[in-house]
């Protein structure tokens, strides 16, 4: 007999699905067969790695200086065009490995819409930690640098009517971008935490032992992790990080906007209800249903951490511990 998967396991996973989930929120992307793990670099080409990570790093931490090497002319035409078509910008904030690459590209695939994927990746990253602790600085990086960046691309499409991003990487930028653009559609697309936590657990990059700037949040002051933060596992400050992820979206998105992933993949009422007709971007079911059929660009084919139910209790404990009441205020069953 053979087993058909979910539209969310095609999107984030390359090995055979297992049986599903009750629920039909959480039945996606969460009974998953383990796949193989992928070959460790060499140490020549990690360290190569790393350098480059820096100098990316270094290189969008200096948006400040150069931003002054973009004339006033330049940021005020920016400024101008984007407040005329404001109506017509769309922005998808949430964390990482939440079907951001695959959204992108369906939206996309509408001939007047113009989508990007984390289009400046290497400044977002870098400037993440910094300006998610300072609201005031984070208008001013839209206003100097990244709103110029935005006109320019758009610039670029004379026959897009809509521009877009679905964008991991500026989720803490979402009150700079409703200040400076209040007519613009903004949304929080959200995916279930553990399917989240599990696809993570498998990139070293995030909270590793020399792990720095967006891939090692740590909490604020006042979150309730903060004193105990150092003596935390590593499954633990991802599973935080998750959650400090939609707390923040949470509190700056009205509810209206509140993207669920998995409902995205398998309603397309949901799908043109709550996306497509809101931001009059028409996507018809055969291309909707053409797009769920397919494997993401961004998906992960191999897995070396297991699914949800092969948890060890400590794990389960811990993940309804940190994430149970974000799961529950974003409309995914109690756990």
């Amino acid at each position: 007999m053979t087993t058909t998967k979910s539209a969310v396991e095609r999107q984030d996973e390359g090995s055979e699905a297992g049986p599903i989930e009750a629920s039909p929120l959480v039945q996606h992307g969460l009974r998953i067969g383990l796949g193989g793990e992928t070959r460790s670099p060499s140490p020549l080409r990690r360290l190569r790695r790393a350098v480059r990570q820096r100098i990316a790093h270094q290189w969008g931490l200096a948006w400040p200086v150069r931003s002054r090497f973009i004339s006033a002319e330049e940021k005020q035409k920016a400024q101008a065009f984007l407040e005329s078509k404001q109506e017509h910008m769309v922005f998808v904030l949430g964390a990482g490995r939440s079907g951001t690459q695959w959204l992108c590209d369906l939206l996309g695939s509408v001939k007047n819409a113009a989508f990007y994927h984390e289009p400046n990746f290497r400044d977002d990253v870098a400037t993440m930690d910094q300006l998610r602790r300072d609201p005031v600085l984070a208008q001013e990086y839209w206003r100097e640098f990244r709103s110029v960046e935005v006109y320019k691309r758009w610039r670029e499409q004379p026959g897009a009517l809509h521009y877009g991003e679905v964008n991991g990487t500026i989720r803490y930028h979402a009150p700079a971008i409703r200040a400076l653009y209040p007519r613009a559609k903004c949304f929080l697309l959200a995916r279930d935490g553990r399917a989240f936590v599990r696809s993570v657990m498998g990139f070293p990059e995030f909270y590793g032992a020399r792990s720095y700037g967006a891939y090692a949040l740590a909490p604020l002051r006042g979150d309730p992790l903060e004193s105990g933060w150092s003596g935390l596992s590593r499954f633990e400050k991802i599973c935080w990080g998750w959650r400090d992820t939609y707390e923040f979206l949470i509190a700056t998105s009205p509810p209206h906007t509140w993207l669920l992933f998995e409902r995205l993949l398998s309603d397309f009422d949901y799908f043109q209800a709550r996306l497509t007709s809101a931001i009059d971007v028409p996507i018809a079911p055969g291309r909707w249903r053409s797009g769920t059929s397919k494997q993401s660009r961004n998906s992960t084919t191999a897995h070396a951490f297991p699914d949800w139910e092969q948890w060890s209790r400590g794990q389960q404990e811990a993940f309804v511990r940190i994430c149970g009441e974000t799961m529950t205020k974003l409309g995914y069953p109690a756990l």
